[in-house]
């Protein structure tokens, strides 16, 4: 006979493997979309990396970095919604 409750548990934790979050590329792919769409700025992939939660920007142009900062919040919304989760908390330089 086959234990019911053993089938249970086996399913909760291969549930875990369903949720595979995607590559850092594509973080970076989409932040780099964003950017060009609301601030009509282009970056390039060495400009951008997405590590835990937070996208470092690579660039020392202060008015990039000043817009940025303005738009963060719209910024940050936006990227969530295009990921469609909540992973981005944060853009740092």
């Amino acid at each position: 006979k086959i234990n019911i409750m053993s089938w249970n548990s086996i399913s909760g934790y291969l549930e875990k493997f369903f949720t595979i979050s995607p590559p850092k590329k594509f973080y970076q792919g989409e932040v780099i979309k964003v950017f060009n769409e609301i601030m009509s700025i282009e970056l390039f992939e060495g400009d951008v990396e997405y590590r835990f939660g937070v996208v470092y920007i690579k660039n020392n142009n202060q008015i990039l970095k000043n817009e940025i900062f303005l738009n963060k919040e719209k910024i940050i919304r936006q990227l969530n919604q295009k990921i469609k989760n909540d992973r981005i908390k944060d853009i740092r330089f």
